[in-house]
C-alpha cells in the first residue's frame, strides 16, 4: 500500500498549502505543487524505495498537476464530481499494481525503528505512515471531494455553504476524530460525534425556507464526509 501512501500524502500536502476559498494564483498553485512533490520525494527517499522508485516522482507530479488543475478551490467548473472520480479510480490502480518494498535504510525508517512508543507495538512502518497520510489527506483534500459532491447534487445546494457556518472547520474535525475512533475501537464515541452532529446543525436545519436545500446539504456533505474517513479504515 506504498504507492497509495505516497498519492494520498501528496495530494493532502499540496492542498493544505493552496487557498481554501478561492482559486489559486500561479505562485500560490506552485507552492502547492512543490509541497506536494517534496513530501513524495522525502517519502521515495526515507522509506528506501529503491532507484527504480524515483520513476514514481514524475508520474506523481503529473497525477497531482492534474488533480490541482481540475479541482480549483473556492470556484466551480462542473457540475459533476469527475475529479472525485478520476482519484477513485488512481487510488484503485495504486493498490492494484506491485507495490515497492520498504528498504532498512532510510532515514524515516531508522527513526520509526527508534521510537519506542508503546502505542505503535506491533504496528509496521507501512502502515504507520499510510495512517499519517490518511489524516493529511483528511484536513482539506477531503474538503474538496465533499463540495465537488455537494456541487454535483445542484446549484441550490452548494449555495446553502453560505449560510450554514463552520463546516471547513468543523469537517476535518470530525473526520480524523472519526477515524481515530474507528481504528481505535471507540466506536461508541464514533457514534457520539454523528449524534452532536445532528444536534449541532438541527438549530439552522429547522430554520429553512420552504423549498430550501439545507437538509440536503447536511446530510449529503456529512454522509460524504464520513465515508471518506470510514473508507481507510479497512486499509488500516
Amino acid at each position: 500500500m506504498i504507492l497509495l501512501t505516497l498519492l494520498l500524502a501528496t495530494l493532502g500536502t499540496a492542498d493544505l498549502v493552496r487557498p481554501e476559498d478561492r482559486a489559486s494564483t500561479r505562485a500560490e498553485a506552485a507552492r502547492g505543487a512543490v509541497a506536494g512533490v517534496l513530501t513524495l520525494v522525502l517519502l521515495v527517499w526515507g522509506l528506501d524505495l529503491g532507484a527504480a522508485s524515483w520513476a514514481l516522482v514524475p508520474i506523481g507530479l503529473v497525477v497531482l498537476a492534474a488533480w490541482m488543475a481540475l479541482t480549483p478551490v473556492g470556484i466551480v467548473r462542473t457540475d459533476r464530481p469527475w475529479p472525485v472520480a478520476g482519484l477513485i479510480a488512481v487510488a484503485l490502480a495504486a493498490l492494484a499494481v506491485p507495490q515497492p518494498g520498504i528498504g532498512d535504510d532510510g532515514w524515516l525508517v531508522r527513526w520509526y525503528d527508534d521510537l519506542e512508543l508503546a502505542a505503535l507495538q506491533g504496528v509496521d512502518v507501512e502502515h504507520f505512515v499510510l495512517a499519517a497520510a490518511c489524516f493529511v489527506f483528511l484536513v482539506e483534500s477531503a474538503n474538496i471531494i465533499v463540495r465537488l459532491m455537494l456541487i454535483g447534487t445542484g446549484p441550490s445546494v452548494i449555495a446553502t455553504e453560505k449560510t450554514l457556518q463552520g463546516g471547513r472547520i468543523l469537517g476535518p474535525i470530525e473526520r480524523i476524530f472519526i477515524l481515530a475512533m474507528a481504528l481505535g475501537g471507540h466506536y461508541g464515541a464514533l457514534s457520539a460525534v454523528v449524534a452532536a452532529k445532528g444536534i449541532l446543525r438541527f438549530p439552522e436545519i429547522s430554520r429553512d425556507t420552504p423549498g430550501g436545500s439545507r437538509a440536503e446539504y447536511v446530510l449529503v456533505g456529512s454522509f460524504v464526509s464520513w465515508a471518506t474517513a470510514l473508507v481507510f479504515v479497512p486499509l488500516l
